[in-house]
């Protein structure tokens, strides 16, 4: 199973991988320096039984939305992350659309951050995020509230990405590929 990030700049999704697999997404000097993704990034989840999890990190700055859609064509799922504190903000909703047009069908949401925002935030938040999915294709779908400073809800979403990939019947193998 691949999954793909989305979601608007810092909102986590890179130290959120980085959580989840122990691999470090950001790997030129000038993403690491800058705390910001330019490039695709790619890590993995070994599964007990069966294929690992595959991850594309993307980057969140608007400037860098080809290099998004480059790399999200033909996953299998993709991955919101939204910052409790900020909300959505306009790239969570431009790769929204991104993930709509071409067809991803599942989705699980991550509100991150959670160690910035109060109970009412989240769930405020949480609102906005259901009423965003719910003007497109997407009625069914997890949240996870994590931390990613503190570790909280991350075991959690990983547990659930584990199940979702033991029961993943089919691959996608139509549509375009990447090409440098």
């Amino acid at each position: 199973m691949i999954i793909a990030t989305a979601g608007h700049v810092d909102h986590g999704k890179t130290s959120l991988i980085r959580q989840l697999t122990g691999i470090e997404t950001d790997r030129l000097a000038e993403e690491q320096r800058r705390g910001l993704s330019i490039n695709l990034g790619y890590a993995y989840l070994p599964r007990p039984q069966g294929v690992p999890l595959g991850f594309i990190d993307v980057p969140g700055h608007q400037r860098f939305i080809n290099t998004m859609i480059s790399g999200i064509s033909g996953i299998d799922m993709g991955l919101l992350v939204v910052a409790a504190d900020d909300g959505p903000m306009p790239q969570t909703l431009e790769h929204l659309d991104v993930l709509d047009i071409l067809g991803v069908d599942q989705l699980t949401v991550v509100i991150s951050k959670i160690d910035r925002a109060g109970e009412a935030r989240l769930q405020e938040v949480r609102g906005q995020i259901q009423g965003l999915l719910a003007a497109r294709r997407w009625r069914d779908f997890a949240v996870f509230p994590v931390s990613n400073t503190e570790g909280s809800g991350v075991a959690e979403l990983g547990s659930f990405l584990q199940q979702l990939g033991g029961a993943l019947q089919r691959v996608r193998s139509g549509g375009g590929f990447r090409l440098s």
